[in-house]
């Protein structure tokens, strides 16, 4: 679908169950990822995964298309790739003759031909787009990015500790004895891949969940307090503040007009 092609749905809140790839040759375009702002100028890319919050806020001049994939025809190594991904950065500047221009009019001369429209091909192209656009995204990394490297290893699994117990684990020592490595060893492996320590992740899971739950609920922040495993809501808030910027009530104003196009 091209990028100049807005409905108004689409410029609300919302999530998808499946990956959403922007490729844009030129303009700007601006849009909210999980209450974080990403300003794509000139030749760029950006993705979206299932089950992330967006909302498009503006566009000026931009040229591209929107390219949408299922979850299932993304294979484990990708999905996994992009789930890390979803840490560091999810958009890259690209550009003007990149290679993943010249998938857009692959795709649509393979939906016209009736002897490539088959569901076996376009997976397999669906499959090599996403592979390009990963390699492009990696490509802006530290050096120290190996998707198979140890490092990679353990910051994969470490995200996944994190997603599966953050309420009830929030030290790094108790995710590195999960993983059997040191803190140490665990803090210079996850900045090595994000440039990040460890820590900044356990508190930017909490912060997500609880800014989610903010803007689809109408828990107050006592009850979310505890719904994050905090003992004290005192405590909590004073934590959200230092890692938004602002409190749990002034994050909730702000996207109040806003809360009632979720779905």
């Amino acid at each position: 679908m091209p990028l100049s092609i807005f409905h108004e749905k689409q410029a609300e809140v919302h999530r998808d169950d499946h990956y959403m790839f922007i490729l844009q040759q030129k303009g700007d375009f601006v849009m909210e990822i999980d209450f974080n702002r990403i300003v794509l100028k000139g030749p760029s890319l950006c993705f979206t995964g299932p089950g992330q919050i967006h909302q498009y806020i503006h566009q000026k001049d931009n040229e591209g298309c929107f390219f949408f994939v299922e979850a299932e025809l993304v294979p484990e190594a990708y999905r996994e790739a992009l789930d890390l991904h979803q840490w560091l950065r999810q958009s890259s500047a690209v550009t003007e003759n990149d290679i993943i221009f010249d998938l857009p009019p692959l795709f649509e001369k393979a939906e016209k031909d009736p002897v490539l429209h088959i569901p076996s091909i376009m997976r397999s192209l669906a499959e090599s787009a996403v592979g390009i656009i990963i390699s492009r995204i990696s490509g802006t990394e530290t050096e120290g990015f190996h998707q198979q490297g140890q490092r990679y290893s353990i910051t994969r699994q470490f995200k996944k500790l994190i997603t599966e117990h953050f309420i009830t684990v929030k030290q790094v020592q108790q995710y590195a004895e999960f993983l059997n490595i040191t803190p140490l060893y665990l803090n210079e492996a996850v900045k090595d891949v994000t440039g990040y320590p460890a820590s900044f992740w356990i508190q930017q899971k909490v912060l997500w969940e609880a800014r989610r739950l903010l803007f689809y609920t109408s828990m107050d922040v006592k009850q979310i307090a505890f719904e994050l495993g905090y003992d004290d809501p005192v405590y909590f808030s004073r934590f959200f503040k230092k890692g938004t910027g602002m409190t749990a009530l002034q994050f909730r104003a702000k996207n109040h007009d806003l809360s009632h196009y979720h779905h």
